[in-house]
Formats: structure tokens, C-alpha cells, sequence
């Protein structure tokens, strides 16, 4: 069973307010925030030891913090890739990234929740 929620750490290439976007649409979201911990860094190259020890997953926000991701994580540290929109998308149309992002949100918050339910449902027990 599940004993605390999921520690993302959110990151861009560089510091252009995703990752900060993210964290706060997490922490508006009941639904989500019962099931993520979400940490906004500024960016990817940036990391410190200690971030990636706290994290469950290293959640890059497009296709140039992928690649930036530290290759020296924890062996608890997953990577995660998210193609959300770019950050001009998020100044010209902030609810187009917001929209993308609830949905990947809810979509990690969802796999959560169904991986709590099979692990309660414990298939090692014999039916009665």
C-alpha cells in the first residue's frame, strides 16, 4: 500500500515558469494533490543531490530538459517526460497550458490511484 503521495520534480531547460505553473496547478487540484507532492526547479542543469534524493520521479517538461536530465540519479529517481507546451504558450495562452498540463496531472494522479486499488486488493491472498 501506497504510504505517501508521489514526489515529482518538475523541471524545464531553463527557468521560464513551467515548472512553477505545474507545481501550482498540482497544489489547486484536490484530486491530484491527495496523490502528488510536486517541487518546481528552476532547471533541469541545475539540480542538486538533494533534489533528486527527495524525488520519485524527474519530470522533464519538453524535449531539451529531457535531454538535460542528470544521468547520476538515485536508484528511487525515475525519469519521466512530459511534452507540455512551450513557455510562449504559457504567457500568449496560459490556458492552453494549463489544460495540458491538469491532464497530465490527473493522468499521473489516476495511475496512482489505480496502483493503490490493485496493491489493496492484494492477489497473494486466497479468495474466499
Amino acid at each position: 500500500m501506497f504510504k505517501r503521495r508521489a514526489r515529482l520534480l518538475v523541471a524545464a531547460a531553463g527557468d521560464d515558469g513551467r515548472a512553477d505553473r505545474v507545481a501550482e496547478l498540482a497544489a489547486q487540484d484536490r484530486d491530484v494533490a491527495e496523490w502528488l507532492e510536486v517541487r518546481p526547479r528552476p532547471a533541469m542543469g541545475e539540480l542538486a543531490r538533494e533534489d533528486l534524493e527527495w524525488a520519485d520521479l524527474l519530470v522533464a517538461v519538453d524535449a531539451e530538459a529531457a535531454e538535460a536530465m542528470p544521468a547520476g540519479r538515485p536508484p528511487g529517481c525515475r525519469p519521466k517526460y512530459w511534452q507540455l507546451p512551450p513557455a510562449s504558450v504559457l504567457h500568449d495562452d496560459p490556458a492552453t497550458f494549463d489544460e495540458a498540463t491538469h491532464s497530465a496531472l490527473t493522468c499521473m494522479a489516476g495511475g496512482m490511484r489505480m496502483l493503490a486499488r490493485m496493491d489493496a486488493e492484494d492477489p497473494a491472498e486466497p479468495a474466499s
